[in-house]
């Protein structure tokens, strides 16, 4: 059985990288702004906002665990959840389920950064064939 407060930890520090993955955004952002007109430019913002909005998430996450290493009480904080979001389900989620959540942001976060990058590349190998 692992360490919870451990645990807890070791998920806002891997949950804190959305910055890095915000700042890691903004080269494939200008490569975009390089030539608008294009559908790569389009692919490209698309996948911009995509990735700011798993940022995003994990920014929350980031300090939704924090708030729960602090008062263990998952009821309430479900309550609490739900007077915002407007969700609330019957039963509620352990410690783990919430991790497992937090774990596949996490690797979406990821996955549509290197998407983004990928775009990014397709777009210059494009423009610099088409250029010559």
């Amino acid at each position: 059985m692992p360490d919870i407060m451990l645990t807890h930890r070791i998920m806002r520090i891997h949950l804190s990288s959305w910055r890095y993955f915000a700042a890691l955004t903004l080269p494939p952002l200008f490569v975009g702004f390089l030539h608008l007109a294009s559908w790569g430019s389009l692919v490209s913002l698309v996948l911009f906002i995509s990735t700011h909005y798993y940022c995003w998430r994990l920014w929350l996450d980031e300090r939704l665990f924090q708030l729960l290493e602090n008062n263990e009480n998952l009821l309430e904080f479900d309550a609490g959840m739900a007077c915002i979001w407007g969700e609330r389900s019957g039963e509620v989620r352990d410690i783990a389920q919430r991790w497992r959540g937090a774990v596949r942001l996490f690797y979406r976060a990821i996955v549509s950064l290197i998407l983004l990058w990928l775009a990014a590349l397709v777009n210059v190998v494009y423009w610099a064939s088409t250029n010559q």
